[in-house]
């Protein structure tokens, strides 16, 4: 038997894995997504050439700061 086996009992005392997996998933993907959308914004960033973040800031076209987050993790994190 492997060192993790554990009897039925016991497993369904402490069961949930499937949903806890489940809810960490959702949240390391709105992670990753994002991640994406921040690292999309800093190659526009860096394509443009832009030697001034204040100059970028006040620019229609500027890609800062990053306004396409996710409501939940926007919340959730210390940024807001």
């Amino acid at each position: 038997m492997p060192s993790c086996w554990r009897p039925a009992a016991t497993t369904a005392a402490h069961g949930g894995l499937q949903e806890r997996a489940a809810a960490k998933l959702a949240e390391v993907d709105a992670k990753i997504a994002d991640l994406a959308t921040i690292r999309t914004a800093l190659v526009v960033a860096v394509e443009a050439g832009r030697d001034d973040l204040t100059v970028c800031a006040f620019s229609a076209c500027c890609p800062i700061p990053f306004t396409e987050f996710t409501e939940e993790n926007c919340r959730a994190g210390p940024c807001c």
